[in-house]
């Protein structure tokens, strides 16, 4: 009976991380390039690392390409200096400043709350309503949910970027990689 209950949890547990990562690595670098790149007042979500060296946390969060390097600005108080996707190929930052740390959002949600919220709906489907241009846009109530559902997006290849004339309607692309 153990064996049976642990590889039920094993399949569970595969059935939950499959709504977190379905493009490659190669496909996530690009786009998260496409987003730092993208200068519009309709800024796109990206899905990076980041440690809290106060706490010595690290966790995968998303974040819009514009606060991300505002984080960066505030860490360095360099406000030139901003993250280049040829130099951080891995996605990896590494903040100790609180207002970093805000500026990103890091403490919005958890890997648990993240979890939680991809079994609210079908992950899969809304990835091929967009691979079929049949679901483009989508409002939220909440900031928490938007950027968690942008989190799942950008891991299945789907580019969200938040509308600029209201914040809560955002529009989805699947990515296509040149």
């Amino acid at each position: 009976m153990k064996t049976k209950t642990i590889i039920l949890t094993l399949i569970i547990g595969l059935m939950t991380l499959s709504s977190f990562a379905q493009v490659d690595d190669q496909t996530k670098y690009k786009m998260y390039c496409s987003a730092l790149d993208n200068n519009s007042t309709a800024p796109n979500y990206v899905v990076v690392t980041v440690k809290n060296l106060k706490t010595g946390e690290k966790k995968e969060i998303c974040t819009e390409a514009p606060f991300l390097i505002g984080a960066v600005d505030r860490q360095t108080g360099n406000s030139t200096k901003h993250p280049d996707c040829k130099e951080n190929k891995n996605r990896y930052f590494e903040f100790s400043r609180d207002s970093a740390l805000w500026n990103i959002s890091f403490d919005l949600y958890t890997r648990t709350d993240l979890e939680k919220f991809a079994k609210t709906f079908d992950v899969a489907k809304i990835v091929q309503q967009v691979k079929n241009a049949e679901k483009l846009n989508l409002t939220f109530e909440s900031n928490k949910e938007q950027v968690m559902f942008a989190h799942l997006m950008f891991n299945n290849g789907v580019m969200m970027s938040r509308g600029c004339v209201a914040g809560n309607i955002c529009e989805l692309t699947y990515f296509k990689s040149k």
